[in-house]
């Protein structure tokens, strides 16, 4: 960072301005436990599904709440377009408007509903409060507003654009909210929710208004300007690190509800100086599924990546997203127009956006001299939200939908000094949360059977991925329910970095009549091995209208991040106690790990030989050169010198071109086959375009450079 940094205009107090813009975030905090202590929601109570903002006037962002990320794209579109659409309309204080409408209002996906209210000081309109939550139901063809069966998006939910007003001077438009809750199947819980977002809106007004009171509005309007320009110029700061040029990835999206197709999500970045551009051209067009990425959630999406990655200890405010455009081609999966259906687009097109903004910067950041911007580099996280939704009415008559957040406990790639987080949730969700088992087994009739890592999901590394969520229920007070699942990131999962290997992936299965209720009258723990089953059903990536029955048991497995740097660098102690806790097989770690534990310790000798053993069998012949003892993580991806590039695990040669990978012995294999063999789980593809791996290995050590996930668009 320069010196330039620290350099406040000449009348400006730097305690000052410590001061409100820490207000600022508590004020956005404090609106946030205001909705929670309001709500009746578990989607917010438990999981957090929601944020909140303050806006200037202009809809320019001055503090955002930490709750989820790609909310700061929605609520940012939300509120510039509510600008627009009421332009010379009469505001008043204790007014509000709703919206939900990603075609028009910038939303998400329809559940993630925006209220925004005015602020006024005296006669002055000062700024805008925003408040966004998941909610529950908002009509449709699908329980919960997830409607992987919809063929546009008339079909997913209630369309509320913006300019509606849904408070009036501090009361109910009456109008309004009896045409809302007449279009909801729990319009009690509706009502509810749309009213803690009103109570955490008033909280913010409340609040900013006593903050602008305390300093004066001049002197406030002074400061937040400056905060503006001090988060812009850390940013660009950080930007003139990486090197200038061109960089290209693409993932892809899944089946979009109707066909098991492949969508290509691409992008290119272009940074020249200080300034940043993705330009999405070359994403697939729009489709007729649920998958579409609204332009709010497409924004937020990439903002998702840059803030970790980029603006890691700036606090965010407008300023922090100045230096990025975005370009995306109106009509394609990340930029649709109606009637696109875009009840999913967020979690899968816009979770496969912070994917391929996060390998762009994997690709920019290891080649700046700047060893702090080399280390955000990680392996990339699952960032797949797998989704269930059951429907149905209890044994005493109450219908309900259970929108279950267990679905957030995805694992997070690895990083350069440890392991990724289990279960830590979306890179978006930077207050990730799961609901307790006796929440949803009081509000629900489910009863949980088991919830527990899924060790079949890790990617494997130096630095080893995080693992996500399994778990396992049967009804318990209910005869019957209807399901809805979808499963982002079941075929192409998450890359790893530097020679780390991908995660694991998603999907649902339903084990039909099993013996449960013998199982628990026998005084047996029914366990994911000793359960018995008539069938069990292996469902779509995306499905609705899937009936679970009394005795059946809906099994869910999510998707774990991708390792950090080749499996062969991990130290032998860290794998020996991944095998005492259960992480990793004793099968894996010799493997993959070419680690021997035996009664939970090291062999040392042994290790050293399968170690070897492994490296000769990675290239069909002895390496020329060995890797150094002390080799850690980061010493799997190439570096370059003056002399070309170079590993840094061994020093061994890579040539002096502009690309590493001609020189490296490359293998490939069908993705799904080769992680099983490392005992990683990953759905295949039955047909249409293959998903591979590329293994690349220094010809000289036999380290694992890099191992990419790729979509053969040439095989079918």
């Amino acid at each position: 960072m320069t010196s330039s940094s620290h350099t406040l205009p000449e009348g400006y107090d730097p305690v000052t301005l410590e001061v409100i813009r820490m207000r600022l975030d508590s004020i956005v905090e404090e609106m946030g436990i205001a909705m929670i202590r309001s709500s009746g929601s578990p989607v917010i109570t438990e999981a957090g599904d929601f944020n909140t903002a303050l806006f200037d006037p202009t809809g320019r962002i001055y503090a955002y709440s930490d709750y989820v990320q790609f909310h700061i794209g929605s609520g940012s579109v939300a509120v510039q377009n509510l600008v627009k659409v009421i332009e010379g309309e009469q505001l008043s204080p204790g007014d509000a408007f709703i919206s939900n409408d990603p075609h028009t209002a910038g939303a998400s996906h329809p559940p993630d509903t925006n209220i925004i209210s005015p602020i006024f000081h005296g006669d002055e309109l000062i700024g805008w409060a925003q408040s966004q939550a998941h909610l529950v139901d908002v009509g449709g063809m699908t329980p919960g507003g997830f409607a992987p069966g919809a063929h546009d998006c008339y079909a997913e939910a209630l369309r509320l654009p913006p300019g509606v007003k849904i408070f009036e001077k501090g009361e109910p438009v009456e109008w309004v909210r009896r045409i809302l809750l007449n279009n909801v199947r729990v319009p009690v819980l509706f009502w509810n929710d749309v009213r803690s977002l009103v109570a955490s809106n008033n909280t913010g007004i409340r609040r900013l208004l006593g903050t602008v009171e305390e300093f004066g509005l001049e002197q406030f309007h002074g400061y937040t300007r400056l905060s503006f320009q001090l988060a812009e110029q850390v940013v660009r700061d950080r930007i003139r690190q990486i090197p200038d040029g061109v960089y290209t990835a693409e993932e892809w999206t899944e089946h979009n509800g109707h066909v098991d197709e492949l969508y290509r999500v691409a992008c290119s970045m272009t940074k020249r100086d200080d300034q940043i551009t993705f330009d999405f051209t070359g994403s697939a067009e729009q489709t007729d599924g649920f998958v579409n990425c609204s332009y709010g959630a497409l924004v937020g999406s990439v903002a998702t990546a840059v803030v970790p990655i980029l603006a890691w200890d700036v606090p965010f405010n407008e300023g922090v997203m100045t230096a990025f455009d975005i370009i995306a081609e109106p009509g394609s999966i990340v930029n649709p127009r109606p009637p696109a259906p875009i009840s999913n687009g967020h979690l899968t097109t816009g979770a496969r956006v912070s994917r391929v903004v996060t390998k762009l910067f994997n690709d920019a950041c290891r080649a700046s001299d700047d060893a702090t911007i080399r280390e955000r580099t990680q392996g990339t996280w699952a960032d797949s939200w797998t989704g269930g939704i059951s429907a149905g009415n209890t044994d005493d008559g109450d219908y309900f939908v259970l929108f279950n957040m267990d679905g957030g406990g995805m694992g997070a790639g690895a990083q350069p000094d440890g392991d990724g987080l289990d279960c830590g949730g979306m890179m978006t969700q930077v207050n990730n949360m799961l609901p307790d088992v006796e929440m949803n087994e009081m509000l629900y009739p489910v009863l949980y059977l088991w919830k527990q890592l899924n060790v079949e999901s890790a990617g494997h590394g130096a630095n080893r991925g995080g693992l996500g969520l399994r778990f396992a229920w049967t009804l318990h007070g209910a005869q019957e329910v209807t399901q809805t699942v979808f499963a982002p990131s079941a075929q192409v999962v998450a890359d790893g970095f530097g020679g780390g290997l991908p995660g694991g992936g998603s999907g649902h299965e339903v084990w039909r009549q099993t013996d449960v209720a013998q199982a628990f009258a026998d005084g047996r723990v029914p366990t994911r091995d000793s359960l018995g089953a008539a069938e069990r059903e292996l469902l779509a990536n995306n499905q609705a209208s899937v009936t679970i029955r009394s005795g059946d048991v809906l099994v869910q497995w999510i998707a774990g991040g991708g390792g950090y740097g080749d499996p062969l660098l991990r130290e032998p102690d860290l794998v020996a106690a991944d095998v005492r806790n259960e992480y990793v097989t004793d099968a894996t770690a010799r493997s993959v790990y070419g680690v021997v534990v035996l009664d939970g310790t090291v062999d040392e000798t042994a290790t050293h030989r399968t170690r070897a053993t492994l490296r000769e069998q990675r290239l069909g012949s002895a390496p020329s050169v060995e890797v150094s003892a002390t080799a850690g993580a980061g010493s799997s991806a190439p570096r370059r010198d003056p002399g070309g590039w170079y590993v840094p695990a061994s020093g061994a040669r890579l040539g002096d071109g502009d690309d590493w990978h001609e020189h490296a012995h490359k293998v490939t294999h069908v993705a799904s086959d080769r992680l099983a063999e490392h005992g990683v789980r990953v759905r295949p593809r039955a047909h249409g375009h293959r998903v591979l791996i590329d293994e690349f290995y220094s010809p000289s050590c036999g380290t694992l450079l890099e191992a990419c996930i790729r979509v053969d668009t040439d095989g079918e």
